[in-house]
């Protein structure tokens, strides 16, 4: 999204940094965790019946012998990176055994009925009343040496909203899970409370958005078991979100009093939110960008902040639309797309056969930032800026990351705006992330919500006349 906001008056300026400051003040965590001591020891069941429960072993007790049964199950574990799915111990080095097919079952632990689903959903999508589900994927076994380099969830469908890493109570040092977005680190070292817990089948667990990146530090000795699940949002009857709190509720103000103030966009305009999160194909954007409605499953959709944003602004009155923008880092450009790319346009970047400068006959755009009019947006938010040559971190060895194609090209079929470029597990079949900002329109004056607020005035003037 573009650094350059549109020249305005000094009163118009105070009104966007009040805006500003309301939207900051909207807290909207990326990630939420907990423990909880199950009745007893989490087991696996395999599907020839073999069982294996986790629990803390004695020190000195060797967890190979323990967990014997599932390592020979295991094979290495993968990694996407665009839609390719690679092996690279450079990158990811662990080991791991899908659920797919009742490959194994859990036993003692389940994420509905333990309470954990709902916690995860007061806290990362509280404006939705509907269930989350959890769909087990995998389970993961990082030994001595093993990590994994940043990276995001492979996208996988519409209603997916992220992750939940479930940690089993085997001894392990070091190895710590590490979630970065927007500048916020947050840092899970299990290994060192597993060490120090009082309940031997103590579990740990943290459920996070898919577009946040994660990564797990090297394991200096013992084996780091975790479950994964694929969170998924309820399904039912789409009612308008609930504020979250007071915060959400005064930037519904905030956006009320810029309304009823003549002096600000009398014209009218567009104002500008960079989203927080960034959004895959099938989740916000389809082939067209309808505007946002707060029964719509579009507004749903839209992940923590963002969407306490757009609620609030149509609780306001106030049309709102999300927008896909396309940024190459390298150059320093930015494009606004009318819509999500079709398989089709995806295809001509996965064969490379897009040149930088053939990037708006190829693709939807619809504007350019050094356009004589821009984006024609005011930012109540600094967009993200990437100054000077940005590139997307290369692991050795992987002669994928080592690509000679031109920044855009490079860029924008990788699948994800990251460090690295990589997703966890296998790359995606059609969907990625870009960057997103909403757009919500002010009307002129005497028009829309302004409308009202105009009507509701004139008495008051005309008692002062008389």
């Amino acid at each position: 999204m573009p650094h350059r906001i549109p020249q305005s008056s000094a009163h118009q300026q105070t009104v966007i940094e009040e805006l500003s400051n309301l939207v900051h003040g909207i807290s909207a965590p990326f990630v939420c965790s907990g423990t909880l001591v199950p009745e007893a020891p989490v087991t696996l069941r395999f599907k020839d019946g073999v069982q294996v429960p986790i629990s803390r072993l004695e020190r000195g007790a060797d967890p190979h012998t323990a967990l014997e049964p599932l390592l020979a199950r295991c094979s290495p574990a993968p990694f996407g990176k665009g839609r390719k799915t690679l092996y690279n111990r450079r990158v990811r080095d662990a080991l791991h055994l899908k659920a797919e097919g009742g490959a194994f079952t859990v036993l003692n632990f389940d994420p509905a009925a333990s309470g954990v689903l709902e916690v995860v959903r007061q806290q990362l999508c509280p404006g939705d009343p509907t269930p989350l589900t959890a769909v087990l994927y995998n389970v993961n076994v990082y030994g001595t040496e093993g990590h994994f380099e940043p990276h995001k969830d492979t996208p996988r469908g519409s209603q997916m909203l992220g992750t939940l890493v479930v940690c089993l109570p085997s001894r392990f040092f070091n190895g710590q899970l590490v979630l970065t977005h927007r500048g916020a680190h947050k840092v899970f070292d299990w290994g060192q409370d597993i060490s120090e817990q009082a309940e031997p089948s103590r579990i740990h667990w943290a459920a996070f958005f898919g577009d946040v990146d994660h990564a797990i530090d090297k394991v200096w000795m013992g084996l780091r078991v975790t479950l994964t699940y694929l969170l998924y949002r309820g399904e039912g009857a789409i009612t308008a979100p609930r504020p979250s709190g007071a915060a959400a509720e005064r930037l519904q103000q905030g956006l009320e009093r810029a309304l009823a103030d003549r002096h600000f966009l009398p014209r009218g305009g567009v104002l500008g939110f960079p989203c927080f999160h960034m959004y895959s194909h099938e989740a916000a954007f389809r082939r067209t960008l309808p505007p946002l409605t707060q029964r719509g499953a579009a507004l749903h959709r839209l992940k923590g902040r963002d969407q306490e944003v757009a609620a609030a602004a149509l609780r306001a009155g106030l049309p709102v639309s999300l927008q896909p923008y396309l940024i190459e880092m390298c150059a320093d450009e930015t494009w606004r797309l009318k819509r999500f790319p079709t398989e089709e346009e995806q295809e001509l970047l996965d064969e490379r056969l897009l040149d930088p400068w053939l990037l708006e006959k190829a693709l939807p755009i619809a504007a350019h930032e050094d356009a004589p009019q821009g984006f024609g947006v005011m930012w109540v938010i600094s967009p993200p800026e990437f100054n000077g040559p940005v590139k997307p971190r290369t692991v050795e060895g992987d002669a994928d990351s080592a690509s000679s194609e031109e920044p855009v090209v490079q860029l924008f079929h990788s699948g994800a705006y990251s460090a690295t470029g990589y997703f966890g597990n296998e790359g995606g079949e059609t969907d990625f992330y870009l960057y997103a900002a909403l757009h919500v329109v002010i009307p002129p004056l005497g028009q829309g919500p302004r409308q009202v607020t105009r009507a509701a005035r004139k008495p008051a003037r005309a008692r002062k006349r008389s």
